[in-house]
């Protein structure tokens, strides 16, 4: 009984998981449309495949004054914060699942998740140091933060083919989670162009993650 309640409450997870990151671009959204700046943005803004639009416009828009430069800080501060977060919650996910997985494929995709989180949490905080950028903390990375706890603990109470098959749907949904964040909030809100293209070059990873974690989950249906 006890096991087929944390089974339960595993599978509703994941979905919750995914909301606590829409949320989290829905505040960012309606933070940055109540923001008060003293100049236009003059950042392109992104497309989902990562095209640049109105690149001409914002080649000629105006310089950003010295004090719309501290709400730009902030903004991208979040955006980092986030982005951390969400990167963090993916290498503690991945470091049960490659402990615990009964499946070795489970366990591989499990080892690169670590692998390549590990280097984008590097290469964003190597960002942060050389730039001076400071990362903040809001309400919907410290959601994320709770809600992880919460899944951390139901994957915990499972094993064998429960556990793998909730593992990959947990990553499925958070990375495609991520994916709607980087090309609906994080591209096209970043003013630092070095954060921009950081946040373009991760989003390949991100998405080759969520087409590895499909081919397992067909996989594990067909057994």
């Amino acid at each position: 009984m006890k096991r087929s309640f944390a089974i339960a409450l595993a599978s509703s997870l994941p979905f919750l998981g995914a909301c606590v990151l829409h949320k989290a671009a829905w505040r960012a959204q309606r933070d940055d449309s109540t923001q008060v700046s003293v100049v236009a943005d003059t950042q392109p803004v992104v497309r989902q495949e990562g095209a640049p639009k109105h690149e001409a416009e914002a080649k000629h828009s105006a310089a950003p004054k010295p004090m719309a430069q501290m709400s730009i800080s902030a903004s991208d501060g979040r955006s980092i914060g986030m982005f951390l977060m969400s990167n963090d919650v993916d290498l503690s996910f991945s470091s049960i699942a490659y402990a615990n997985a009964a499946s070795d494929d489970v366990r591989a995709f499990a080892r690169r998740i670590l692998t390549d989180h590990t280097q984008l949490v590097a290469s964003m905080r190597a960002l942060v140091d050389e730039h001076g950028m400071s990362p903040a903390e809001d309400d919907a990375a410290r959601d994320l933060r709770d809600l992880s706890t919460l899944q951390r603990d139901s994957l915990r109470a499972l094993s064998g083919r429960a556990f793998d098959s909730t593992y990959v749907a947990m990553e499925l949904d958070r990375h495609r989670a991520i994916l709607s964040m980087i090309d609906d909030v994080l591209l096209p809100r970043a003013r630092s162009s070095e954060l921009r293209e950081m946040l373009a070059t991760t989003r390949p990873v991100i998405a080759a993650h969520v087409a590895h974690a499909e081919q397992l989950q067909a996989a594990m249906r067909k057994r």
